[in-house]
């Protein structure tokens, strides 16, 4: 009987959502100088998946409308509790974009066990985004972000990896 409680209990405990972390989330866009990257958004991807893809996983018009302006807000508001914040930068317009070269950081609590990861790419590219997924269930540590093309002036809607490890991630515990 002690046996079947206590395979309940780690059965529970392991399906139990995570617990809000308190963390600082340092970015660093590693793209030459002059290229600019919009602030990036760190998410629970769990709860940001159904905002992000549609079931056949293609971008949701919201997604498609954020990696093709930069401008997270409207996006953001919907997701609502999912979103652990962005990061922001100073360079500008207006303020908050992070510069070729620039580190930016922001502390932030977390409450998912994967991070999903996203900014537009660079504004001197319309369709591009920075990526990537991390998991932080055993705490804090470093993901390097890609650039992909998503397509869309080509008018071919495929994602094309264009960089790698062109933002790097550093993710600590406060």
């Amino acid at each position: 009987m002690k046996t079947f409680y206590a395979a309940t209990m780690m059965a529970v405990l392991g399906a139990a959502p995570a617990f809000a972390q308190d963390y600082n989330v340092t970015v660093t866009n590693n793209m030459p100088e002059g290229q600019v990257m919009a602030p990036l958004i760190v998410l629970d991807a769990v709860a940001a998946a159904p905002f992000l893809f549609n079931e056949d996983g293609s971008f949701t018009e919201d997604y498609l409308n954020t990696i093709l302006e930069g401008d997270p807000r409207p996006l953001n508001g919907k997701i609502g509790d999912g979103v652990a914040g962005p990061v922001l930068g100073t360079s500008g317009p207006p303020g908050v974009l992070i510069a070729g070269g620039e580190t930016a950081s922001a502390d932030m609590f977390i409450f998912g066990n994967t991070l999903r990861f996203y900014a537009k790419g660079d504004y001197t590219e319309g369709d591009t985004v920075i990526s990537g997924v991390f998991d932080i269930s055993t705490g804090g540590g470093t993901v390097l972000l890609n650039r992909y093309d998503i397509g869309h002036t080509e008018g071919t809607n495929e994602i094309t990896l264009i960089d790698e490890g062109i933002v790097e991630v550093v993710i600590t515990p406060n």
